[in-house]
């Protein structure tokens, strides 16, 4: 059977690039920094210390290993920031495989909803931490973490926007993740508190960022 083959014009919608960022192997699991001394905030971003309770009927049995650390992460969002910055946001979950000594089994400890359940922190991670190195911050939510960077366009190669009509594209990619156990000690959930285990946590991630306006393309071609 022969097909009757027909020139078509079609119309495609198209995001040509205008500028990009990229900034590698970027922490967005931090806590803020404090001094030691006056506890003030110093803006710089260092692990986020866990204190995760030890197992068994008398918390006998600390935590050994950390197994594997996994990362479900949210659509980015992005907005537009005084005419001159992209501030880009992704809600996220941490789910930690681990292992305590005297136990041949892994358990699985859920951040943040096993805050106060399984594990405390630190420091109240409701509250905003923060970095200013290019403005970042972490922040519980609810049943998740949300990690902000304020990006001037300064930071952005390429050519700048000059009004409004532009969209952004945001991809967190390459996540990669550290681990530091450390001592026990009655840090862990209950009051008073249980034996637990410290754990200093971060978390990496690849961002890349591009700004782009949307383009219409006509092409034509033959179909069947």
């Amino acid at each position: 059977m022969n097909i009757e083959k027909h020139d078509k014009t079609v119309n495609i919608l198209t995001f040509r690039p205008l500028a990009k960022f990229k900034s590698k192997n970027t922490q967005i699991f931090f806590q803020e920094k404090r001094d030691p001394v006056t506890g003030e905030r110093l803006g710089i971003k260092e692990p986020v210390t866990l204190f995760i309770d030890n197992a068994g009927d008398f918390f006998e049995y600390p935590l050994e290993c950390i197994q594997c650390v996994v990362v479900r992460t949210d659509e980015p969002q992005w907005s537009y920031i005084c005419d001159d910055k992209i501030k880009i946001s992704v809600g996220f979950k941490v789910i930690l495989v681990v292992k305590f000594s005297g136990s041949n089994t892994y358990e699985i400890i859920t951040l943040p909803d096993d805050i106060g359940v399984k594990c405390t922190t630190l420091y109240d991670l409701s509250v905003v931490q923060v970095s200013r190195s290019i403005y970042q911050t972490m922040q519980r939510v609810g049943d998740r973490f949300i990690y902000t960077m304020i990006i001037p366009f300064s930071e952005f190669e390429g050519i700048l926007p000059q009004d409004n009509n532009f969209t952004v594209i945001a991809a967190f990619r390459n996540m990669t993740w550290n681990a530091e156990i450390g001592e026990t000690d009655f840090h862990g959930t209950g009051s008073p508190p249980v034996l637990s285990t410290r754990v200093d946590l971060s978390i990496f991630y690849d961002i890349f960022v591009r700004i782009v306006v949307e383009e219409e393309m006509t092409v034509s071609g033959i179909v069947e």
